[in-house]
């Protein structure tokens, strides 16, 4: 597999693995099922038997032969894929993603957030949150981590929609050329910032070129499926959790207790963890594993090279660790606990830059002073499923005016 090719990341979503996972939980907590396409499988339901198959390397993400004992899936440069290959790149890529890094772009992605409200109520129709404030946000985000030029950036997202259509034999061809020519111009940005910039810079090209240049076993190909890869990745998973967030923020009138609340800075921070957990259900669930060897999970015995699926919205809907798991309470105990961004070796790379972008996001939105009503019923909503098994809404209207509490901030404030 070379660069050109999307990386192997299969993952489930709850609507192709529908399950009662309270029901599950305490009758058959590891049970074996089938996926729409047929392939037998373990299902896992509880919290701590899902920790346990992320966190333990016996469990791998490529599969296995188990008559000859060796793997069958296609070697690949991006970081899904198990150690040591994996552990070698996600070490090279890590650092721009470590929290102290990222909150750098904190003032930035105040900044267009801001600026993307203020052009949302002055339009003066109605507003689709995915296209007018989610998507361009995530996107102008993920530009300024990995070094995207300012006039590239239409480009850039124009590609990346491309990869968000539905799956389908038809839909794939124009996703994998959109994939490709993503993938063209990632290797010829690499070109140009070798020749004027070299490795100076703060962004990911940058810290790549320079890991490169001290590092000779990172391929051209490794350094450009992994800048690809995981901008493509969170991109439409970080825009999901805003519109699920203003989803609350409105249904739910969290906007208004946001607004009231006298340790606002750390309800904010809570409902951002609770949007996390309550959003896992609607993204990608974590890529299946493939077990090594016979290993036990939950006295159930596991053949070596079966498939196993840990779903994350399983975990944070276990009502052992979460009282009414269906319910949307910022204000629940233990919510750290939570696997929005999975567990183990293959947790998100990206988890401190999109929980930083959530909480921006949110925070703008308390502080806009804007009211809004949804033109539509969460359920009537329409979702699709991209290429790498995110699941996202096509659209998300509102309609925004500014409110009394908006007008006493400004007067507050000037």
């Amino acid at each position: 597999m070379t660069s050109a090719e999307p990386p192997p990341v299969e993952r489930f979503r709850p609507a192709d693995l529908e399950r009662d996972w309270g029901r599950l939980r305490s009758t058959c907590p590891v049970s074996k099922t089938t996926t729409p396409d047929g392939t037998d499988v373990w299902l896992v339901t509880r919290y701590h038997d899902i920790r346990s198959v992320l966190g333990r390397q016996v469990f791998r993400v490529t599969p296995l032969d188990s008559d000859v004992s060796t793997e069958t899936g296609e070697g690949n440069e991006s970081i899904f894929q198990d150690p040591p290959e994996h552990t070698r790149l996600r070490g090279l890529v890590a650092g721009p993603f470590a929290v102290g890094r990222v909150g750098k772009y904190r003032a930035a992605i105040r900044a267009k957030a801001d600026e993307l409200i203020g052009a949302m109520l002055s339009s003066g129709e109605a507003i689709d949150i995915m296209a007018d404030f989610s998507k361009p946000l995530t996107m102008n985000v993920i530009s300024d981590v990995v070094g995207v030029p300012g006039p590239d950036r239409a480009m850039f997202q124009r590609l990346s929609d491309q990869l968000l259509v539905p799956v389908s034999e038809a839909q794939g061809v124009v996703a994998l050329e959109g994939w490709r020519q993503l993938n063209e111009y990632v290797r010829s940005l690499i070109a140009h910032r070798r020749r004027t910039a070299g490795g100076r810079g703060g962004d990911l090209l940058a810290h790549m070129i320079r890991v490169q240049k001290e590092d000779a076993s990172l391929t051209d190909v490794e350094l450009t499926t992994m800048v690809l890869g995981l901008p493509v990745a969170g991109y439409v998973s970080t825009a999901n959790a805003i519109a699920v967030a203003v989803r609350h923020l409105v249904e739910d009138k969290w906007l208004d207790e946001l607004r009231v609340c006298p340790d606002r800075p750390a309800l904010l921070k809570s409902f951002v963890e609770e949007v996390l957990r309550f959003q896992s259900g609607d993204n990608g669930e974590s890529m299946p594993r493939f077990a090594a060897e016979d290993v036990r999970v939950c006295d159930e015995l596991i053949r070596k090279g079966d498939m196993v699926v840990a779903p994350l919205v399983a975990a944070n809907r276990d009502d052992e660790l979460f009282d009414q798991p269906g319910s949307f309470d910022p204000r629940r105990p233990g919510l750290g606990r939570h696997l929005a961004f999975g567990f183990g070796i293959h947790r998100c790379l990206g988890a401190n830059l999109a929980r930083l972008e959530l909480q921006c996001a949110v925070a703008a939105l308390v502080d806009s002073g804007l009211g809004f009503e949804m033109l539509e019923s969460w359920d009537s909503v329409p979702w699709e499923v991209n290429m790498l098994g995110d699941r996202f809404p096509v659209r998300l209207l509102v309609s925004a005016w500014q409110t009394e509490y908006g007008t006493r901030n400004r007067e507050r404030t000037t």
